[in-house]
This record gives structure tokens, C-alpha cells and sequence, in this order.
């Protein structure tokens, strides 16, 4: 049987450059912790790996000007990501550039996590955690996001609350309808009463289920008015959702 240090030696091996880990990312971590970090130490020494940061460490790729540092989009992963398993989205400013909702390019990545809230400069990106009590999974992820645009739809610069709206509707109609139930239910546990509004007028747009509908709207206060620059020509059903201009 292969020692640890020869184990963690193969499992650097596949690796890419610029991947960036940590101890955790080896299996005999769990029951040889002391024998990974000395392995693990022995690679940096011989500079097979570069620290990053307290506990976590990269590939170096060298070039013509030195050693490359990890890619923007690997520092992302890195904090989506512990022990293998997501812990984290991506949301705010960098999400709604993505989906079409603002021009403007943040240079800091605001991630939802399951954790502390924090901010860490990278020098190229700034990424900035915020809390999150939504369970994070995998099938989940692109449903938060939506429901964070519904949350943000006043806030989104240089947006139109339309043309906003507009776009998360084409992205809820092409949900299967477990995805669409999902939404409906990931809302009505932790979003706030006015993204249950917003998400009853879309819901509503698509024919969807009267029942759940009825349930939706129940979890509203009917006398709360939600103030929104809603075109009421296009969305004909904003009243029955208390939605006015």
C-alpha cells in the first residue's frame, strides 16, 4: 500500500495548474491529519505547490514573468466550494450583469453562503460573503438566483423593473414544473411577502397551478400594497397581487 505522503504526491499530480485546495481534499486527511499537513508541507518546500492562503495551496503554472497566481474564476470556485461540496452562490451585482439586468461590471463577486459574512481582496477581484439561511444544493442554485432578482428588482442600477421582470420570466417559463414548484416553495419559506408578489404575477402569467396559486396568495397580507413602476398594460394580473405604480 502507497504511504500518505506518496497518496497526496498522486493526487497533486491531477491536478491543473492554478487549482487551488486544501488538506481536506485528501481522503486519509480524516484519519492521518498530522501525516497530510507534513506532506503537503514537504511539496511546498520543494516549491511542487504554492501557499495561498492559510491552509489552502495551488498548482503553480510558471510562465516568461514567474509563477502565475490562480485565476479570477478559480478564487471564485474556491470560496463556493469546501471539502468538495458547494457552500456558496453567486448573486448581487455580478449575477444580474450575467443575466442581462445592468451593464455595469462589479469588480467585487458577492457570494450567498452558508456561514460567516466576510470579505477577502484578492488584488484582481474582490469577493464579499454574505449570509445566507437557505440551504444551498446543487438543483437549487439557478431558483435562489431568481428569487434574489425578485428581492434586488428596485435596486438593480441602470435597470428597467419591466424589463427585469421580463427576463426572469422567460427564465421561470423554460423550469421544468418540479423546478417551478420548487421555486414556489423555496419563496414561500424565505423570501419576503413582496417576492412572493412578484413571483405570484409571474407564476400567475404561466397558467400555473390555481391551487398553489391560491396558497401563494394566502401567504400574502391583503391589505399590504407592494409599490412597484409595474407596467399594469403588461402584467394585467399586478392588482390581484396588490403590485401598483
Amino acid at each position: 500500500m502507497l504511504n500518505i505522503a506518496q497518496n497526496v504526491q498522486n493526487k497533486v499530480n491531477t491536478f491543473t495548474a492554478g487549482q487551488i485546495f486544501d488538506y481536506q481534499t485528501f481522503p486519509s486527511f480524516i484519519s492521518s491529519p498530522d501525516a497530510v499537513i507534513k506532506a503537503v508541507s514537504r511539496l511546498v518546500a520543494i516549491k511542487k505547490i504554492e501557499r495561498f492562503s492559510k491552509g489552502k495551496f495551488y498548482v503553480p503554472k510558471k510562465g516568461l514573468f514567474g509563477v502565475y497566481k490562480p485565476t479570477d474564476a478559480e478564487l471564485i470556485r474556491s470560496e463556493l466550494y469546501k471539502n468538495g461540496r458547494l457552500r456558496g452562490y453567486i448573486t448581487g451585482l455580478s449575477l444580474y450583469n450575467q443575466l442581462g439586468l445592468t451593464t455595469q461590471i462589479p469588480r467585487t463577486i458577492t457570494i450567498a453562503i452558508n456561514g460567516g459574512r466576510q470579505e477577502k481582496d484578492y488584488g484582481t477581484i474582490r469577493i464579499r460573503k454574505i449570509i445566507t439561511r437557505v440551504p444551498i444544493q446543487e438543483k437549487y442554485v439557478k431558483l435562489l438566483q431568481y428569487l434574489d432578482v425578485l428581492k434586488d428588482i428596485k435596486k438593480i442600477p441602470d435597470s428597467d423593473i419591466n424589463q427585469s421582470l421580463e427576463i426572469v420570466y422567460r427564465c421561470v417559463n423554460v423550469l421544468s414544473d418540479n423546478q417551478q414548484k420548487q421555486l414556489l416553495k423555496l419563496a414561500m419559506k424565505y423570501y419576503s411577502p413582496q417576492v412572493r408578489a412578484l413571483l405570484g404575477l409571474l407564476l400567475s402569467r404561466l397558467k400555473f397551478c390555481l391551487l398553489d396559486l391560491i396558497k401563494l396568495s394566502s401567504s400574502l397580507n391583503p391589505i399590504t400594497v407592494y409599490k412597484l413602476k409595474v407596467d399594469e398594460i403588461v402584467w394585467t394580473n399586478a392588482a390581484s397581487w396588490n403590485i401598483k405604480s
